[in-house]
Order: C-alpha cells, then structure tokens, then sequence
C-alpha cells in the first residue's frame, strides 16, 4: 500500500471545493482517482442508514472491501442483514473483532450500563485504531443531520494524519428517503419495530432518529466519530 499521506490543509480545502458541487455517486467513484481502492477504508454498521452508501460504494467501485465492527453485541437481525446487503451489494465483508480480553472485562462487568463510554472504547474504538493505521482515507456513510458532531463535519477532513472521507455528509433526509424507493432497497429488520437508529443492543432502543441510542445517557456517539 502507498502511504500517500502528505495531504496538508490546502489540498483538504482544494478536495473540498472540487467535490461540492458533484453528486453523492459521482463523489465517491471520483475518490478512487485520487487514491487506490487499498488506500481506502470503508466502514459500515449495517444500520438503518447504511444501505444507500453500501449501494452507491458498490457501484463506485466494485473491489471496495467494507470493514464491520463486530463487538459481539449485535442484534440477530444486524447480522442477518450484513448478509443480506452483501449479497445484494456484492461487496466483501471483513470483520473488525475487539480483543478478547478487553471484550470480555466488558462483558464481566456489563460495562455498557456503568461506563458506555468505555465499553464503545474497548470494542469499537481501539480495534479500528489498528485498521485505520493501514490504510490512508477512511470513508464512512455519516450524515450531519444526525448529530451536533456530524452538523460540523465536512466532505474531506485531515484527522491526526488519516483523511476522512464523507460523501453523504450533506445529504438530507428526503434524500435518503429517496434513494431507498427509488433503487426499492431493503430496510434494517428492525425499522418497522420502531428502531430509528441501531448500534449494540444493550444501548439501542426502538426511538425516532438517534432518540434510541445510549437512551437516558449524556452520550450520542460511540467515539469512531469524534476527532
């Protein structure tokens, strides 16, 4: 892999201004002729919102890789439909797993309920922070609509050396709703009991956008997402 990461602000911004104006498919297949699909990182959570990026990354490049964190805590259905959208998709799947034995201090001491913080950290951050040293672009499905966090992201970001990467990060929610009618795609199991958005089960309940994430907890992100 060609660790290309000399990128400084000013090409961040110069990306930034090219990539503006063009749609979400275009944004996404232009960004394998700045950098090799090995460079690139794709990240999903096979979530309520993650089949439209799925779908056009399949599109955009049919040898892109989308990396999944399996912390051990999914819902049946999550699982069951990463299967489903591989197979639709034709994108290849490759399972990030935590340590074993921070995985199962969590586990010993139901750490998702005490210290959620902790928890997202041992089973989520820390296994991508090794994935994320390999490759040079991190591309991810984020939309800013949902969250404070997101509301101030861009389409390119340098983060501690690493370029993030989100095409979808304007696109509003009649958007979205648009892309699933219109390319007929198949909802999370879940979304028809009431599941807006869905992560671990411990820390998901059925609730309207991210309501049902860390329900009753200061907390809306799980940390992959905050530079």
């Amino acid at each position: 892999m060609s660790m290309t990461n000399t990128i400084v602000k000013l090409d961040i911004e110069a990306l930034n201004a090219e990539f503006a104006d063009l749609g979400f498919q275009e944004r996404i297949q232009r960004l394998y002729e700045y950098f090799p699909v090995d460079d690139v990182l794709f990240t999903s959570s096979f979530g309520t919102k993650s089949v439209v990026m799925l779908t056009l990354v399949s599109r955009g490049n049919a040898k892109q890789k989308v990396h999944m964190l399996n912390t051990g805590y999914h819902f049946p259905e999550t699982l069951a439909y990463k299967d489903t959208l591989s197979e639709i998709t034709g994108l290849e799947v490759v399972e990030i797993l935590p340590d074993a034995e921070r995985h199962q201090q969590t586990l010993d001491a139901e750490m998702w309920d005490a210290q959620p913080a902790r928890c997202c950290h041992y089973n989520k951050v820390l296994p991508l922070k090794a994935v994320k040293a390999e490759h040079v672009v991190w591309m991810s499905g984020v939309h800013s609509y949902q969250t404070m966090n997101r509301a101030a992201m861009r389409i390119f970001e340098n983060v501690d050396g690493l370029i993030h990467f989100h095409p979808l990060i304007d696109i509003t929610e009649g958007e979205f709703l648009y892309h699933l009618e219109k390319d007929k795609l198949p909802r999370h199991p879940l979304e028809a009991q009431g599941y807006g958005s869905i992560g671990c089960h411990h820390c998901t309940r059925p609730g309207q956008g991210r309501a049902g994430r860390w329900a009753g907890k200061d907390k809306d992100e799980c940390g992959l997402h905050v530079s």
